[in-house]
């Protein structure tokens, strides 16, 4: 992989009203039981990655092919920009609402993440990383995967979502990371991790993700701070290649 990362996110940059709120609460929350050790993103920074765009150039050819494909499937796929952006902006035409926490520790819900229960996958510390997670409403009653086969589109595009190593792994994910931390230690991160999945079941929050949230970022680290190019949709396919 070049170190470059591009991404197409939702909800990146200014936070307003509720959305501004919640994401701060539960950020004041985190610090609250991990004190310095908490490095908290700026609320400008927190996003919802949809489908990573990162790429790999062909030093003969000059293609910029997908590092998923090549890491998961050791093939070389063109990735093809335009579509990328026809598929975002078909699915979302229409907007997405999702829901972040409001599920109980023994609810029933028609699906596991990762073969996790939503009530625990809705908030962990992932390696150093605070990770938020939250659904598309309607697969919390039903069989509906809209954001895994928004990922899946993108096959049509060469583009090979980061989680689908093998073809039946689904992941139906909005994850948005909150911080990190540096060193905290376990029982810290434990009292933590109860304290937000407590918050999150009985305070979630609903929100609408349109074409109007969604940003192609691209920026030297994964965390796409700072970022070297923020593009609503459509996105420059011409910087888009030059910055690969």
């Amino acid at each position: 992989m070049t170190g470059r990362f591009v991404s197409v996110v939702g909800l990146y940059g200014r936070k307003h009203g509720p959305v501004r709120d919640f994401l701060a609460g539960l950020q004041a929350l985190i610090a609250e039981h991990t004190g310095n050790s908490f490095r908290p993103y700026s609320l400008d920074q927190v996003h919802a990655t949809l489908i990573a765009l990162d790429g790999v150039r062909d030093p003969e050819t000059g293609m910029i092919d997908n590092f998923y494909y090549l890491q998961h499937a050791g093939a070389r796929r063109e990735m093809d920009f335009q579509q990328v952006i026809d598929i975002v902006t078909r699915r979302f035409a229409d907007p997405l609402r999702v829901r972040i926490g409001g599920v109980a520790r023994q609810q029933e819900v028609p699906f596991t993440s990762s073969g996790r229960h939503p009530f625990e996958r809705a908030f962990s510390v992932q390696g150093q990383a605070f990770v938020l997670i939250g659904w598309p409403v309607v697969s919390l009653s039903g069989p509906a995967r809209p954001l895994d086969e928004l990922r899946r589109d993108m096959n049509a595009a060469n583009v090979l979502h980061k989680y689908h190593v093998r073809a039946t792994d689904v992941d139906n994910d909005l994850y948005l990371v909150l911080g990190h931390h540096a060193g905290a230690p376990a029982d810290v991160l434990e009292r933590a991790t109860a304290a937000v999945r407590g918050k999150l079941a009985v305070d979630p929050i609903e929100l609408d993700i349109g074409l109007a949230d969604i940003k192609v970022v691209a920026a030297d680290s994964h965390t796409l701070a700072p970022p070297l190019y923020v593009s609503d949709i459509p996105a420059d396919e011409v910087i888009l290649r030059a910055l690969m």
